[in-house]
């Protein structure tokens, strides 16, 4: 089940990853929608995450920070589009200065704007999980931003394959 909004976009403008992690899917869901758990294990290596604002709900929005090892501090923004509890999460991200206000990747100026992450939790065996996460550019979307999501991919395995890592961790320390 992939919920869209508004246009689909091309295979080659979309990133695609999957993986399947030992928990129920009610454990999986409430690790993606509880901003508690969240900052444990999506920031990538090397940074912390602190949510200044959650209301996770549809319409609703959080508004966090992820701080560097090396001091470097980013903000960022992400805006629920559909919760449907406990199979489907899809919502854009924006990155933002701190005070809200919608900014550039602080590494890559061209990189899109907005991000629509969607998130499908399927049940399998033995209580596993398969998520199946579909990342793409949003909105109104330049040529150049087009052409830095593509060539990133290779990066964007690398970093959600660590968050993935930091959540089976978690997953590891939430049974002990």
């Amino acid at each position: 089940m992939t919920a869209k909004p508004e246009k689909k976009t091309p295979d080659q403008e979309q990133f695609v990853i999957t993986r399947t992690f030992a928990a129920p899917i009610a454990t999986m869901f409430e690790l993606w929608t509880d901003p508690e758990h969240l900052s444990q294990w999506l920031p990538p290596q090397g940074f912390s995450m602190q949510y200044l604002r959650a209301e996770v709900k549809p319409g609703g929005s959080c508004f966090y920070a992820m701080t560097g090892h090396d001091g470097i501090k980013m903000y960022g923004r992400m805006t629920f589009l559909k919760i449907q509890k406990p199979d489907c999460l899809v919502y854009m991200q924006q990155f933002c200065d701190e005070h809200e206000k919608i900014t550039r990747h602080p590494m890559a100026s061209t990189w899109p704007e907005t991000m629509l992450t969607n998130v499908v939790f399927a049940e399998e065996v033995s209580g596993q999980t398969r998520i199946t996460l579909t990342w793409e550019p949003y909105g109104d979307v330049k040529p150049e931003e087009i052409d830095t999501f593509v060539k990133a991919k290779g990066g964007m395995t690398q970093g959600w394959t660590g968050s993935f890592d930091k959540l089976d961790e978690y997953l590891c320390l939430m049974k002990k």
